[in-house]
């Protein structure tokens, strides 16, 4: 199976077992990695200038997002204290997402069962169970307690360069939300000749073009001949809602000079091969056309523009301050974007440093200023680590030995790695699989689990009896 055939040449049989083979043997060496990782977080070997939490140096060390690096943190954790679960992820019988599903309802006393029941189900059928399971732990509040409900968002773009976003709201703020967002498309949608309430198009009006009341006499404090129509519900796709609040909260609410996520900047221009938002996706024409129709348009001098010296230095004050203006503040902001100690990426109160200091004679232009956080600027200061300016507005990092501090470390597979002979090759294929019956599959778990819950308690009872026991009495417990 490992012999490095060429997938084309293989037949369909053949293709499929290596497939699944292949899937077996890298959950058997995900759960190796979960098991390091553990151990790591344990030592806190990663912690250094600019590492804060170990899922931010496997962001930087194994090319992981942080989100994701937060979630295996809290896996292998979690599987420090589940020896069932964690022999059968190591055996390649229960895949990482099914394992991570797991360790969110998992204890000591519950794990078997869990297991049982995600070997025979796929892993979509294990995230309901788990999802059915917490539900049902805090209608009966032997759940773990938990932190008041917060409402959260994501976003992120796209490939195809929309922006995806995606909202958990608490009730009151959902329905805040929601509120906004009506409000939103009645503004979006009204007409210069709609009323502050509009009303359906049948509703009579006379010749000025007031409503009519009953008696047909116009009176601005009486209502409508017809029944008033409430204004519509919510908007099924709330999407052209929300960017018109969007649009009002832009125009309405006046920022600091230096705030660049509140501006909407596109790169665009000489130099600059295709339209594009500031750290974002392109744009097509229409729609830098769209978005020049009434806009600001102000030039930003930006660095090494098609192999020639940066046109940035022509915003450097040398000698005479050495506090950099706003202007160069933000053209480091553009060039920069976050803390660039390597692995750190923070991108909130950020300094500018000078890499030559200005007490030594160094000068406040582009190639001696790079932008540091707070905490990486102190361990800088702090002789943790060291920063060389070579011209160009081009810098590197290094340790106090003066080894480089690479910004994006290499990674290779390990070499001599031989399958695990123990891991079976359809390890993670479903035993039996079929539909899953959760309302019967929660109800027998959770009843096994309330017989070992009453049994432990009997043993205990019987324990504490035992040694309280009168000397030539015997106390005989019945269990279930």
């Amino acid at each position: 199976m490992f012999d490095g055939a060429d997938p084309s040449s293989l037949a369909d049989e053949v293709l499929e077992a290596r497939v699944i083979g292949y899937a077996a043997q890298i959950t058997a060496l995900t759960a190796q990695f979960f098991a390091h990782v553990a151990v790591l977080e344990e030592r806190r070997s990663w912690s250094g200038p600019g590492i804060s939490s170990l899922a931010q140096w496997l962001s930087w060390k194994a090319g992981i997002t942080q989100r994701t690096a937060h979630e295996q943190v809290r896996v292998a954790r979690a599987l420090r204290g589940l020896p069932v679960i964690r022999a059968a992820f190591a055996q390649g019988r229960l895949s990482y997402s099914k394992v991570r599903a797991l360790t969110r309802v998992a204890t000591d006393v519950r794990e078997q069962e869990l297991v049982n029941l995600a070997l025979s189900c796929t892993a979509s059928q294990v995230e309901r169970a788990v999802r059915a399971m917490r539900q049902i732990d805090a209608a009966n509040g032997t759940d773990e307690p938990v932190a008041p409900r917060e409402s959260a968002g994501r976003w992120k773009w796209n490939a195809d360069g929309t922006l995806s976003v995606s909202l958990r709201f608490t009730p009151l703020d959902g329905a805040r939300f929601l509120a906004g967002a009506v409000r939103a498309e009645y503004e979006r949608t009204r007409t210069v000749s709609d009323d502050d309430l509009p009303v359906p198009a049948g509703v009579p009006r006379n010749a000025a073009g007031a409503l009519e009341t009953v008696s047909g006499e116009p009176d601005s404090e009486v209502r409508p001949a017809n029944r008033r129509d409430l204004w519509r519900h919510v908007p099924s796709n709330v999407a052209p809602a929300v960017v018109a609040m969007a649009d009002m909260v832009h125009e309405g609410i006046a920022m600091p000079d230096l705030a660049p996520g509140a501006e909407i900047l596109i790169h665009a221009g000489d130099g600059v091969e295709s339209a594009h938002l500031d750290d974002g996706p392109a744009l097509s024409a229409a729609e830098v056309g769209e978005a020049s129709c009434g806009a600001a348009r102000r030039e930003v001098l930006s660095a090494r523009v098609s192999g020639r010296p940066g046109r940035l230095a022509l915003l450097g004050l040398g000698r005479k301050k050495r506090a950099p203006n706003k202007a160069l503040v933000k053209a480091l902001f553009v060039r920069d974007r976050c803390c660039q100690m390597p692995g750190c990426e923070r991108t909130r109160h950020l300094h500018a440093h000078h890499v030559v200091l200005w007490s030594a004679g160094g000068a406040t232009d582009p190639d001696n200023l790079i932008l540091l956080c707070g905490s990486c600027h102190r361990a800088l200061h702090r002789g943790e680590f060291g920063i060389a300016a070579h011209g160009g507005q081009r810098f590197s990092f290094h340790w106090p030995d003066g080894a480089p501090i690479d910004v994006a470390p290499s990674m290779r597979a390990p070499g001599q790695w031989r399958p695990n002979a123990d891991v079976a090759s359809d390890a993670t294929v479903p035993v039996g699989g079929g539909r899953l019956e959760l309302g019967y599959a929660t109800e027998v778990i959770y009843a096994v689990w309330e017989w070992k819950e009453r049994n432990a308690a009997a043993v205990s009872l019987s324990r504490c009896l035992c040694k309280n026991v009168t000397p030539g009495f015997r106390v005989v417990a019945v269990g279930d």
